[in-house]
């Protein structure tokens, strides 16, 4: 919770930003890649398919941004036009 809030001081923004280190959230929404990335036996296998949901006031999904790659997270551009196009801010 506190690295997300650094987050939010960094960047200026009032986003509720997820934090999930046990994979609770991204396991119920089926987000964990199959992919084993593991360069040896017995490190992370499974990974987070790195995933930005924009959702309104209602709770309504109303943008998602998914990456391929687990090392790839939504370019800050990229989500501010999806805000500008999908929320009134």
């Amino acid at each position: 919770m506190e690295q997300s809030a650094k987050g939010r001081n960094k960047h200026g923004t009032n986003a509720v930003l997820l934090a999930d280190p046990d994979l609770v959230v991204t396991d119920l929404y089926n987000l964990r890649t199959k992919r084993n990335v593991a360069p040896k036996p017995g490190m992370i296998a499974d990974l987070p398919i790195p995933t930005t949901f924009l959702v309104d006031s209602q709770g309504i999904i109303k943008w998602i941004d998914q990456a391929e790659d687990y090392m790839w997270r939504s370019e800050p551009d990229r989500l501010l036009s999806a805000i500008e196009e999908n929320l009134k801010v």
